[in-house]
């Protein structure tokens, strides 16, 4: 029997990322006393650093931003909208230490996307017909270790960390590189992940089939095709890869 291979992506599509860092996040808020800097709620801050992080990210995988300036400055620039001084000293060390708590304290958060322990065991008994695969933007020292706290980590036969492979998806050259390390051809594969842009565009890029996981029914991008298939629960693609099971 042929194997197919199945790359997911991590973040927003097996580990609740949303979830686990508005937790840690919110600890933070109050380990640090950040409404004495910030004079804000917690949730005003929040809001605020998601927007400013989203930003940085899309610098960061663009090429424009190094991951040390990424770590720092989603902090301060946070801090700055509320008046403090990003320049300043005190904000610098503060960021810093704000960084260094978000890295360990993420790892430590176990919620999981619905369906996704569910899904995992059932591709467990089938180990003779797919091989996982983990593919992700995130920092090294945080995926790994975040990986074995959820106890998704002993499903996965291979794992690609774009700060490993020197490339970040959509980079062709990413998917290029796993395939190459995995044996395959872009036929043999499916990726799965949350992130039109990044999952979806990145796999047509290189010819691999997608499956673009959608729980929110976010609208399809202006001007773009559409994936493969698309779903908006985990096991539906239980479903979709048992349809193919049993018409082979």
């Amino acid at each position: 029997m042929v194997k197919q291979y199945l790359l997911f992506d991590l973040d927003r599509t097996l580990w609740d990322f949303d979830g686990n860092a508005e937790r840690t996040y919110c600890a933070m808020f109050d380990e640090f006393e950040l409404e004495k800097y910030c004079h804000v709620d917690f949730h005003t801050f929040h809001n605020k650093y998601r927007i400013i992080n989203d930003a940085l990210w899309d610098a960061y995988r663009n090429g424009t931003l190094c991951k040390e300036l990424l770590a720092i400055q989603r902090f301060s620039l946070t801090l700055a909208a509320f008046g403090c001084n990003a320049e300043s000293s005190e904000i610098i060390r503060l960021s810093r230490k704000m960084s260094d708590y978000y890295i360990i304290n993420s790892t430590h958060q176990r919620s999981l996307m619905p369906g996704t322990q569910e899904l995992l065991q059932w591709l467990k008994l089938r180990h003779d017909r797919f091989v996982l695969a983990v593919i992700t933007n995130g920092f090294s020292e945080t995926q790994m270790p975040k990986m074995k706290t959820a106890g998704l980590y002993q499903y996965f036969d291979f794992f690609f960390l774009s700060e490993d492979l020197g490339f970040m998806k959509p980079d062709r050259r990413f998917f290029d590189v796993a395939m190459q390390r995995m044996g395959v051809t872009p036929e043999q594969c499916l990726v799965i992940g949350d992130d039109y842009k990044v999952d979806v565009e990145g796999a047509k890029g290189v010819g691999i089939q997608q499956v673009w996981y959608n729980p929110k029914t976010l609208a399809l991008p202006a001007g773009c095709l559409p994936p493969t298939y698309e779903i908006r629960h985990l096991m539906e693609l239980k479903e979709l890869l048992a349809t193919e099971e049993r018409e082979m």
